[in-house]
């Protein structure tokens, strides 16, 4: 994992487009989740936005409830290790810090149907 984590922004960074598909269980995965903060911490908030597509699997008013209460103590990893290892570095910052950051970022993308996905799609990716 410690490699994972010092290459992520890397890998995130090189991508012109970040896919989410929201559904029920995908704020309770902690990579999405730290994906999601890896891209807005190392990128201007318009332009993070401008690169994220959230593609809500559920209606929109669940979509806004799941995203506004976000709490990184429902969120987990499969690997044990992995995830202390992932919440050493949220815990840098403090939990509660990293909640709002997570709510208020996730706050400023607009949310899409799957129906709605070949708008966003392009010849080139």
């Amino acid at each position: 994992i410690s490699d994972s984590l010092s290459v992520l922004p890397v890998y995130v960074m090189a991508c012109s487009r970040m896919l989410v598909i929201l559904g029920k269980t995908y704020l309770k995965r902690l990579w999405c989740v730290w994906e999601l903060c890896v891209l807005f911490a190392f990128a201007r908030e318009e332009n993070a936005v401008k690169r994220v597509l959230l593609f809500s699997l559920e209606p929109e008013s669940d979509a806004q409830q799941l995203l506004a209460t976000f709490d990184v103590a429902d969120a987990h990893c499969y690997d044990p290790n992995q995830e202390k290892r992932l919440l050493v570095a949220i815990e840098a910052v403090s939990r509660s810090k990293f909640n709002r950051r997570i709510r208020s970022w996730v706050a400023t993308l607009s949310v899409s149907k799957p129906s709605d996905f070949s708008r966003h799609s392009s010849p080139q990716g």
